[in-house]
C-alpha cells in the first residue's frame, strides 16, 4: 500500500496498466485527501513477495513515493472453472439473427460445489458491439445477465417455474 499526492487523475490508468505488466495480481486505487485538502491517491497493490522491490521501484520512479507499506494478509482463494455457454437470438419469424459462445467463470467451494458464475468482461463488452450490428438492442447488463442465468440454470440443475 501506499498513498500518492504527487500524480493527476490522468496519470492513474498507465500507472495501473504499468502495475499489472509488473505482475501485480490486483491494482486498487482509492482518491482521498491528506493534510491541507491535498487529493491524494492510496494504491494498493497485491504483488508477490518476489516482485515487490521491482514494483515498489517503479512507484518512485513514476510518482516520487518515498516508500510502500507491506501489509501481509491471508487471501481464501475459490476454484473456478470456466464454462462456455451458447446464446443466440432470433427475430419475431425465427430467423437467427446472431449466436455466439461467452465464457462464465463458474466460482466453487472447497467441496466443489458450485457458487456463482460471472461473466468476462472483455467477452462482453466485444458480444455487445457484435450483436448491435444486427440490430439488436441489447446492453452489456442484459448480457451479462442472461449468460450468468444460462450457466447457473446448467450447473444448479434448476430452471424458473412461474
Amino acid at each position: 500500500m501506499t498513498n500518492v499526492d504527487s500524480v493527476s487523475c490522468d496519470q492513474i490508468p498507465y500507472i495501473i496498466d504499468e502495475l499489472y505488466k509488473k505482475s501485480a495480481k490486483n491494482v486498487h486505487v482509492v482518491p482521498s485527501f491528506t493534510k491541507k485538502g491535498r487529493q491524494e491517491y492510496i494504491f494498493f497493490i497485491d504483488v508477490s513477495k518476489d516482485n515487490m522491490e521491482n514494483v515498489a521501484e517503479f512507484m518512485a520512479l513514476e510518482t516520487g513515493i518515498l516508500g510502500i507499506r507491506k501489509i501481509e494478509t491471508e487471501h481464501y482463494v475459490f476454484d473456478f472453472d470456466i464454462q462456455k455457454v451458447n446464446l443466440s437470438f432470433d427475430d419475431n419469424d425465427g430467423e437467427l439473427l446472431w449466436k455466439g459462445c461467452l465464457d462464465a467463470k463458474i466460482v466453487k467451494n472447497k467441496q466443489g460445489i458450485p457458487l456463482s458464475a460471472r461473466a468476462e468482461f472483455e467477452q462482453l463488452k466485444s458480444a455487445t458491439e457484435d450483436i448491435k450490428q444486427y440490430g439488436l438492442n441489447i446492453s452489456i447488463y442484459e448480457l451479462k445477465e442472461m449468460v450468468e442465468q444460462k450457466a447457473l440454470q446448467e450447473i444448479k440443475n434448476f430452471n424458473k417455474t412461474e
